[in-house]
């Protein structure tokens, strides 16, 4: 097999139907298990028992901005925090990852001369489906 390479310049993603890859300079999907391990009297036995996956986002403050991740994060957050996003997360290879994520403020500021950043941990609520 060839080796193949993937940038993570081919990444976008979208929460709720609006896409930010433009924005965004890293957005990285984990996913852990729960595994418990079981000795036995033939060895041991794994058993996964949880999923929790988090959504790492960091990109350029884009707030004023149409259609603006920060201020839709903001009043969704403030207005509806138990009310999930829907997310999808596109690699260039057409891997895609469908999943929701809890609202979460984001934060505001930066450092002179700086860009303006934003960095952004989302909880999964759902286990993220690959397709």
């Amino acid at each position: 097999m060839s080796t193949t390479i993937i940038t993570g310049r081919n990444v976008s993603f979208s929460i709720d139907g609006d896409t930010f890859d433009a924005q965004a300079t890293s957005a990285i999907l984990t996913v852990e298990s729960t595994i418990n391990t079981y000795q036995t009297l033939d060895g041991k036995a794994y058993y996964t028992t949880d999923t929790q996956g988090s959504f790492a986002v960091e990109m350029l403050a884009d707030w004023g901005a149409a259609s603006s991740l920060c201020e839709m994060l903001w009043n969704s957050a403030a207005t509806n925090p138990n009310t999930p996003l829907a997310v999808v997360l596109e690699a260039e290879s057409g891997s895609t990852f469908n999943f929701d994520v809890q609202p979460v403020y984001p934060s505001a500021g930066g450092t002179a001369p700086d860009a303006q950043t934003v960095s952004i941990v989302f909880t999964c609520v759902t286990t993220p489906a690959f397709a």
